[in-house]
């Protein structure tokens, strides 16, 4: 599948996730256990940090893949869902979550959250996704996220920042590929700039730039 699938992504990460293994390296990019789960903890220490985390949220991921952080998330929060295109994805996350019971999936229908009710949640996030999705499609979900807020609810969404030694390099990375080559998942980048542009269009207040890793840059807002 090439490039010029970009934007059809229920078709890419259905060829991606045809087992744990596959799909656990399409999200993680390796199958190492203990990698990955150490990488969900610096997520949660992350969305503790800019959003807050508590027994009495409801959160949403938009992107959960297999649920890497909703694994870790689960026990500090009232409930966790996670959202995601790909069928195979979320029967994936079934297995690895299905001792929580805390937790609810949801298949997305198209690259939309129109399925979800006004107001529903607490603290809605998507992280490692944006690096997959053309920016038309990272300003829909910002947009859409709020209806989905509670008043007072919190977003936070992060992508690889181009300005960082690591975000240039797979920046670059993809520049080197021929056009005809480019796989339909290579991750593309982003800015603080570009980020913070979305959350300010899409109403979000006090919106600012959380950058963390050394590679990435992060959205973080409110809706009155």
């Amino acid at each position: 599948m090439n490039f010029s699938d970009r934007s059809n992504y229920e078709k890419t990460w259905e060829g991606l996730a045809k087992d744990f293994d596959s799909a656990q390296h399409f999200v993680a990019g390796h199958n190492d256990n203990k990698e990955f789960q150490r990488s969900a903890q610096v997520t949660l220490e992350v969305l503790k940090e800019t959003i807050g985390v508590s027994k009495e949220d409801t959160f949403l991921e938009i992107g959960c893949g297999i649920g890497r952080v909703g694994r870790a998330l689960s026990p500090h929060v009232g409930q966790w869902n996670g959202a995601d295109i790909s069928s195979g994805m979320i029967a994936q996350a079934e297995k690895y979550l299905n001792d929580l019971d805390n937790v609810s999936l949801h298949k997305l229908q198209a690259s939309s959250l129109e399925q979800f009710e006004d107001e529903s949640f607490d603290a809605i996030y998507c992280t490692v996704v944006f690096m997959h999705l053309l920016e038309w499609d990272r300003y829909r979900y910002i947009k859409e996220a709020m209806r989905l807020l509670k008043p007072g609810g919190r977003v936070y969404f992060d992508n690889v920042d181009i300005t960082t030694d690591h975000g240039w390099q797979v920046f670059t990375d993809g520049y080197n590929i021929p056009v005809s080559e480019r796989p339909a998942h290579m991750s593309m980048v982003s800015s603080a700039d570009e980020l913070l542009t979305y959350g300010q269009k899409a109403g979000y207040q006090n919106t600012r730039i959380h950058r963390w890793g050394g590679a990435w840059v992060a959205l973080v807002g409110t809706k009155s």
